[in-house]
């Protein structure tokens, strides 16, 4: 069956020819003489066509009351091509304001073949809208899931201000590079770029570099074209081409040796990339970067080419630390207590403002990345949830890293050398507080009270440099 076609038409002998005409032509046709009849059958036939005659003799209302009545009181998706005699200019301009698809005038000019081609044309168009429409409950749908799967949660300055940056980029349709330490979010950061750029329903993968090895990572970016034993060519589609109109997200891209590190720029400015073995490509493929070293590290050539970084360094967002941005803290644990309670079926009796305080008061060195874990983990290993239940897990937890403290001090205490065991712990004690700063020198000089000429003075003697900061990130 090509459609269904309603015909409201007073005009017997013409309604039976139109009817006889179209159930040749494969469609399903019912006719209503008044608009009583019409209205009465509409809804149960849902057509994909209205046939409709203005001038309808006995009938309640004519043509252009129908055609305003349908406009104000059926959402009905359906196309209305008007066959009528003579109509003044004034209601042919009623009809087009009304909606109809098409005017078809009867009379000696009539054609029941170009009837046809309206009424076949108008059923097209009438599928297009609807698998359009399609397309956009499954856009909306696919955007509320990855809402869920990937919540950006947090109200703080700091946070909004990242979420603005995304989204101004995103819709610029531009690269982004991703810096922040571990455990701050990044991956939340790139979903939430993609959710917000044009690319989004597009191809998005996720490449860790830190796992790709020497000899495989120009075959996963760009792909391969192989020889195998029985001469024909196999080929391996990389992500670049893959993701090409989409989005890939380089995770750890200090990891990367900088001979790729070159072909990705040239990824980047030329839009083409040499497939291994095989011919060059043109990509469209835009990308996230992210790495949790430090403008400082990647600013140094060792980590990343200069050309590289002077391309994307104006794109640059930094995700804040979770103590730098404390009114989060409670939210991010209200969600993750009240998303694992609900998971694991467990009762939760929370007033987390009660123990705002004690909640900030801790540092989360691991940022959110450590509370998401701690939330679960109290939830796994707790029936029932409260403000008490958190602060003794959090009080272990604490004291647990203070033993590990003690510990790591006998190693200063089995070193019988004071000198020799001072600046083992002193280099220690910067590393550790250059890695709270994000390894920026003049930031960690003034928080441990030195100035940054001295600090410098002392990393050199203790044989420490801002490269280390990769390894520590």
């Amino acid at each position: 069956m090509k459609g269904k076609v309603i015909i409201l038409e007073d005009d017997l002998m013409l309604a039976r020819q139109v009817c006889k005409v179209l159930e040749n032509y494969d469609y399903e046709v019912l006719h209503a003489s008044n608009s009583d009849a019409f209205f009465e059958e509409l809804r149960s036939f849902a057509p994909d066509v209205i046939l409709l005659d203005v001038f309808l003799v006995g009938s309640r209302l004519n043509g252009i009351q129908v055609l305003r009545y349908l406009r104000e009181n059926f959402d009905l998706n359906y196309k209305i091509i008007v066959i009528s005699g003579e109509v003044s200019a004034s209601q042919v301009l009623q009809i087009r304001e009304l909606g109809a698809y098409h005017f078809v005038e009867k009379g000696v000019n009539f054609s029941i073949n170009q009837l046809l081609l309206h009424i076949d044309n108008a059923i097209t168009l009438k599928r297009q809208e609807e698998e359009h429409i399609d397309l956009q409950i499954e856009y909306i749908n696919l955007k509320k899931q990855f809402t869920r799967s990937f919540p950006f949660i947090g109200e703080s300055d700091a946070i909004r201000k990242v979420r603005d940056q995304l989204v101004r980029l995103a819709e610029a349709d531009e690269d982004v590079f991703l810096i922040g330490e571990t455990g701050t979010g990044k991956e939340v950061a790139a979903n939430y770029f993609y959710l917000n750029s044009p690319r989004f329903g597009k191809p998005f993968h996720t490449v860790n570099c830190s796992v790709l090895t020497e000899d495989d990572i120009e075959s996963e970016l760009f792909g391969n074209v192989l020889n195998s034993t029985n001469r024909t060519d196999r080929k391996n589609i990389g992500f670049f081409e893959e993701c090409s109109d989409g989005l890939l997200f380089l995770d750890d891209i200090t990891s990367l040796p900088l001979p790729a590190q070159s072909k990705i720029l040239r990824a980047i400015e030329n839009k083409e990339i040499q497939v291994v073995g095989g011919p060059m490509k043109k990509v469209n493929t835009r990308l996230i970067f992210a790495s949790n070293a430090t403008l400082d590290v990647l600013a140094d050539p060792a980590h990343l080419r200069p050309d590289l970084y002077y391309r994307i360094e104006g794109s640059v967002v930094e995700l804040p630390p979770l103590r730098e941005r404390e009114d989060d803290i409670l939210l991010i644990a209200a969600y993750f207590f009240t998303n694992f309670s609900s998971r694991y079926n467990i009762s939760d009796q929370l007033n987390l403002l009660e123990i705002k305080n004690v909640l900030q008061a801790y540092d989360w060195p691991g940022n959110v990345r450590e509370l998401r874990n701690f939330c679960k983990s109290i939830t796994i290993k707790e029936r029932e949830i409260s403000n008490k239940v958190i602060l003794r897990h959090l009080r272990n937890k604490i004291n647990a890293q203070k033993t590990d403290d003690k510990e790591e001090l006998s190693r200063f205490f089995a070193i019988e050398n004071i000198k020799e065991s001072t600046s083992s712990f002193e280099r220690e004690y910067i590393i550790h507080h250059l890695g709270r700063n994000d390894w920026h020198v003049s930031r960690t000089a003034e928080a441990i009270g030195l100035e940054r000429t001295t600090l410098y003075k002392k990393m050199k003697q203790l044989g420490i440099s801002t490269t280390e900061g990769s390894s520590h990130g």
